[in-house]
């Protein structure tokens, strides 16, 4: 059985959990050590399953608990070359570092992985696709700026997708943020809108994407019923029917989203 839980999911930090086979990987520890643990606890699940961390990039919100988690459950670290170099300095002296290149897959706690570069003012963000031994697959894709061909053919065809809505543009250019802030959020190598995401759902839905997370809001520019009834309609559009043909939850901002057992 494949399990998949958004532990928490927006600016004030990100980390998802994903069980298969008695082993686990965790995506991102922008949470405390303190708050991953009890999180994974809440449903029922044991930390010590966790057999690596896949991580996106360097951004505090991805990486805040990184360092003590490690401390703590001595596994490996993924990233990329440039975000492995970032944020070594910060990390125990003995961190298993193993180095990812996007496009090439590699095997992490029994499943396979790839990653993918993103468009993110990161110095070398990935989103990830995972398939279980048991032939399921998922994918976290936060923090884009820009749905690239490299992520939209990497990305099809997952089963389940936690996929960035991370602000209502009308929302974001009357929000309290200043100018330069909001244009760096709006732009390719900021973060995606509903209106971005729900065009990339809809052709997710079409690869066969049938279970959608919406991740990464912003509380200030966003809200998960907007984010929600955005995507929706989206896909209702494309001719199909919610929790018939697909589902829609919205990762929490700070506590555990939907357990999803297949």
């Amino acid at each position: 059985m494949a399990k998949f839980c958004p532990l928490a999911s927006s600016s004030g930090g990100n980390s998802t959990y994903l069980a298969a086979s008695g082993d686990a990987l965790l995506v991102d520890a922008g949470i405390s050590c303190r708050r991953i643990e009890t999180s994974i606890a809440s449903f029922g699940e044991d930390v010590r399953r966790i057999r690596a961390i896949l991580l996106t990039h360097e951004h505090i919100d991805h990486v805040k608990g990184l360092a003590v988690f490690l401390k703590k459950h001595r596994v490996p670290l993924y990233a990329t070359a440039a975000v492995l170099e970032t944020v070594c300095p910060a990390l125990p002296a003995d961190a298993a570092l193993c180095e990812i290149v996007p496009g090439e897959t590699f095997e992490a706690g029994g499943m396979l992985v790839k990653a993918f570069s993103t468009s993110h003012d990161s110095v070398g963000s990935v989103c990830y696709r995972i398939e279980t031994p048991d032939a399921h697959t998922f994918a976290v894709a936060t923090d884009l700026g820009a749905v690239t061909p490299e992520v939209k053919s990497g990305l099809c065809g997952a089963e389940t997708v936690l996929l960035e809505s991370n602000h209502d543009p009308l929302l974001l250019r009357m929000g309290p943020y200043p100018m330069y802030l909001k244009a760096r959020i709006a732009s390719a190598h900021g973060h995606l809108s509903n209106d971005d995401a729900a065009a990339f759902a809809t052709e997710l839905l079409l690869s066969g994407t049938a279970r959608f997370f919406l991740g990464h809001l912003s509380k200030e520019n966003n809200n998960p019923a907007l984010a929600h009834q955005t995507v929706g309609a989206a896909l209702a559009d494309a001719g199909a029917k919610e929790n018939g043909d697909f589902t829609i939850d919205v990762a929490p901002y700070d506590c555990p989203g939907k357990l999803v057992r297949l």
